[in-house]
């Protein structure tokens, strides 16, 4: 009984770790969108503009920090079967991962049409297209990945 209930406790502490690194990687995607209000020009707004890139980096690592404390809760409680590949590389494996790797063929697209084609667009677009792009990278690696699957399948 004590071993079911230290099983709980994990996957409960586990998936705390999963939305934590999701919560985070959002937080330092949505910075993206904001970019426009900061600039390191000499007549921009400098201090937001470094208070926006530290922003961006200290949720980034603070996302891949959960997601390695997750990886680590994993391979102490269970000695999981052996998925070919990394979540990087292996797509549409669930109907969340499909979602967003749906999205990340999109933003990808966007981008090279916006930054390549099409210079005319507003910068808020290319932001929107960035912002899509990035976040929908780290949920395709997060969502396509052996730690979803132990989590949720």
């Amino acid at each position: 009984m004590q071993d079911t209930t230290q099983k709980d406790n994990v996957k409960s502490q586990s998936m705390t770790m999963f939305w934590l690194s999701i919560i985070s990687f959002f937080i330092s995607s949505a910075t993206i969108l904001l970019m426009q209000l900061g600039s390191f020009e000499p007549d921009g707004n400098v201090l937001l503009a470094y208070i926006l890139a530290g922003t961006f980096w200290l949720f980034l690592i603070l996302g891949v920090v959960f997601f390695l404390i997750l990886n680590r809760q994993r391979k102490r409680t269970v000695k999981f079967a052996r998925v070919n590949g990394i979540g990087l590389l292996r797509f549409f494996q669930n109907i969340p991962a499909g979602i967003f790797d749906i999205l990340l063929i999109i933003g990808v697209a966007s981008l090279i049409i916006s930054l390549n084609f099409i210079r005319t667009l507003p910068d808020i677009l290319t932001l929107i297209a960035t912002f899509i792009t990035v976040f929908s990278l780290e949920m395709h690696c997060m969502l396509n990945g052996k730690n979803y699957k132990w989590l949720f399948m």
